[in-house]
């Protein structure tokens, strides 16, 4: 067979495969309407209930009590002056008979005490706030509003000697790694960016299913079988077709939820807690193909897997079943990826799905091009060509039957 006739043979499949998973409603509704339309809405209404929270303890009133036991304390005096100074009368003071009961059944946000301090014979007032999500927005409030009054006494201080205002200055932190080439620990883009992996996964399994045991199950496998080509060769098109809507899947959902996170964002700069939410990309024109090749490669990797898993079986409602057991692998793996204490080394390189997602992570960050990405990406590539081997010989080796169920 010429070049040209297996191009043309090869184009025919992959065509064929598109066709049929257009006119398919389930692959439709997983491919595009899922990672376009419901992940980006729940994102929205998830950063629109985030921006509503932080309005309304903008607004609300942070009531606080201090212990009994440290209430003439001079320390604890000059705390309450500071908050009392607030000009919105954010902060108001309660009595309370038990502060730490009544914190735990939320009548205040936080209560200050005296507790002795680092230096011997001296001591230092904590303020006690419930763990929870919006208790840092808490801590923030009480330690901008001591700067706020304390920069104000100290200018008023400063006026009063004839002398000009103090430079007091509150630096703006940034959240970044200690290593000088991993630009990020954590950032929005790096969780949408793993988030669309799964669309990508999603977005594959229903093509994968129709290009295997669907065609056992309405007898439209016999055509290929008459093909005077390899029948590796007939696979290897239909993981092409299912490779590229796993990647127009995971792109949508990746551009959609980049696109409205950015929508929901307008007009909530004031609003604390949104500078996590928004989307800072780092990369250099270096980085991107990088990148871009590393999300290839698991997009081939996981439509691979995925053709294998329903290669298995002759129905489709058995092959939904047994596709759900890699779908819940890609679902728990990014998640570990993603945690601070795993990264590529000598040992997680040869971990296969794991090395593929800390290489996406790491070229993501800025890592340089090691050895240990090399071996990421020829593992991806033989586990691709082994999966297409056992996918071939599952669907078109009827000696195999045994094994199909």
């Amino acid at each position: 067979m010429s070049n040209n006739s297996a191009f043309a043979t090869f184009s025919i499949i992959f065509l064929k495969e598109l066709k049929h998973a257009f006119r398919d409603k389930d692959v439709l509704i997983y491919t595009f309407v899922v990672p376009a339309v419901i992940y980006p809405m729940l994102l929205i209404c998830g950063i629109e209930m985030f921006i509503m929270k932080s309005e309304s303890d903008t607004r609300d009133h942070i009531d606080y009590a201090v212990q009994a036991s440290a209430a003439q304390s001079a320390k604890i005096k000059y705390v309450r002056q500071l908050l009392a100074a607030s000009k919105d009368k954010k902060f108001v003071e309660i009595s309370s008979a038990d502060p730490q009961k009544d914190l735990f059944e939320g009548r205040i946000k936080f209560f200050l005490n005296e507790v002795p301090g680092s230096a011997p014979a001296e001591t230092e007032v904590q303020a006690s706030v419930p763990r929870g999500m919006f208790a840092d927005r808490v801590v923030d409030d009480i330690n901008e509003q001591l700067h706020a009054s304390y920069k104000a006494a100290l200018n008023q201080a400063f006026k009063e000697k004839g002398l000009g205002p103090a430079a007091v200055q509150v630096n703006t932190l940034e959240q970044r790694n200690l290593n000088p080439e991993k630009r990020e620990v954590f950032s929005m883009a790096m969780a949408l960016l793993f988030f669309s992996l799964f669309n990508v996964a999603l977005g594959a399994a229903y093509p994968a299913i129709a290009a295997t045991s669907e065609e056992f199950e309405r007898n439209t496998l016999e055509p290929c079988l008459v093909l005077p080509v390899n029948h590796w060769f007939i696979i290897s098109a239909k993981l092409m077709a299912v490779v590229t809507l796993a990647t127009l899947a995971g792109s949508l959902n990746l551009a959609s939820m980049a696109a409205d996170s950015g929508l929901a964002l307008m007009g909530a700069d004031t609003v604390k807690g949104t500078e996590m939410l928004r989307l800072t990309i780092k990369m250099t024109a270096a980085q991107v193909p990088l990148v871009v090749l590393s999300y290839i490669s698991i997009s081939f990797l996981y439509a691979a897997l995925l053709l294998v898993s329903s290669s298995f079986c002759r129905t489709v409602r058995s092959s939904q079943q047994w596709i759900s057991l890699p779908l819940t692998l890609f679902m728990i793996v990014p998640i570990a990826a993603l945690m601070p204490s795993v990264d590529l080394t000598a040992v997680t390189a040869w971990i296969p799905i794991l090395n593929s997602l800390l290489t996406l992570r790491s070229l993501f960050n800025g890592e340089a091009f090691t050895w240990l990405h090399m071996i990421s990406f020829v593992q991806t590539f033989l586990l691709v060509a082994l999966s297409t081997k056992i996918a071939s010989v599952m669907v078109f080796e009827r000696f195999e039957d045994k094994w199909r169920f």
